[in-house]
């Protein structure tokens, strides 16, 4: 299927990790913190999976559950061992040991709908069009939590545990304000706040990425090979344990050989799927208005049964 408005991020522009980039963004990295909290690529991430689940609605794309996969393993030597050298793993692979016994099938599907009471003031069709840079301008502030105003008299206090009322003798200097302030804020806890809106947790940008560029490929059509080569990058910085074993798969794609194409997607399957699921819950999540909130999808929005003509990538 085709999307309109959603697309692989290129490796291109995956250089938030780069050194040289850290040199040359340090002052704005500084700068987004102070200003927006943290740095403005979480923002950025936040409406690229928004406008996924946007888009997912629209065509009715579910998330899915899918069975696990199923392996047999018979090694030459000794136990089966998933942690080879190079070497090591090169020679089980050339002699075939790592077989697959039956392809994933999808079992369970939920639709997205987003909750637009806590969206409110974004303009649907703006987030479809816009670029980052446009869209950050008219809407950012519906992503930022609350921010500090002047409670005049006579105003309606919100009795929730995420807001604090102080009052403050404005006589004193400014240094004096902030550090009582400071003083105040160290007593107290503010992590595990109720909130409906707001970032949870930290997101790695990489992982993430991944994690959007995998769903984004497959709804598209990508095969595996696909997918590994438009993040290899990525991959390479995130899992440095086992790209050596997808070295070897690789190497051997080069060459026209996929003579080992099924345990090339089983290894697919169990060192990268994990990014799948992760990202199916945080879109689940981004649809209720928390963006990298994990919660796991509730048992009762699964379906066991749907329509044979929904489309479920």
């Amino acid at each position: 299927m085709k999307l309109d408005y959603n697309k692989v991020i290129s490796q291109k522009l995956d250089i938030y990790d780069d050194d040289e980039y850290k040199k040359i963004k340090e002052k704005k990295i500084n700068l987004d913190k102070k200003t927006l909290g943290r740095s403005e690529w979480v923002y950025n991430l936040w409406y690229l999976h928004l406008k996924l689940c946007l888009e997912m609605e629209e065509k009715e794309i579910p998330i899915r559950l899918r069975k696990k996969y199923s392996w047999v393993a018979q090694p030459e030597e000794g136990r089966f061992k998933r942690k080879w050298t190079k070497k090591q793993w090169e020679r089980q692979v050339t002699h075939g040991i790592q077989k697959v016994k039956e392809q994933r099938k999808v079992t369970k599907i939920h639709k997205l709908k987003i909750n637009r009471k806590l969206y409110e003031g974004i303009d649907w069709e703006d987030l479809k069009t816009l670029s980052w840079n446009q869209w950050k301008k008219r809407y950012l502030n519906v992503f930022m939590t609350g921010g500090t105003r002047e409670i005049k008299h006579g105003d309606e206090w919100k009795c929730e545990p995420q807001f604090l009322y102080l009052e403050m003798d404005i006589r004193n200097t400014e240094t004096v304000l902030v550090n009582q302030l400071k003083k105040i804020l160290k007593g107290r806890k503010t992590t595990n706040l109720p909130s409906k809106m707001g970032v949870q947790g930290k997101p790695n940008y990489h992982p993430s990425i991944i994690g959007y560029n995998l769903i984004v490929g497959m709804i598209q059509g990508k095969n595996w090979e696909k997918l590994v080569e438009d993040n290899l990058t990525r991959i390479e910085i995130v899992s440095k344990d086992n790209y050596e074993e997808l070295d070897v798969f690789l190497r051997g794609f080069m060459k026209k050989d996929y003579t080992f194409k099924n345990e090339f997607e089983g290894f697919c399957f169990s060192n990268l799927h994990r990014y799948i699921l992760d990202t199916q819950r945080v879109l689940y999540n981004v649809s209720q208005g928390r963006f990298y909130d994990k919660t796991e999808i509730p048992k009762g929005k699964w379906k066991s049964k749907w329509s044979p003509k929904l489309y479920t990538w």
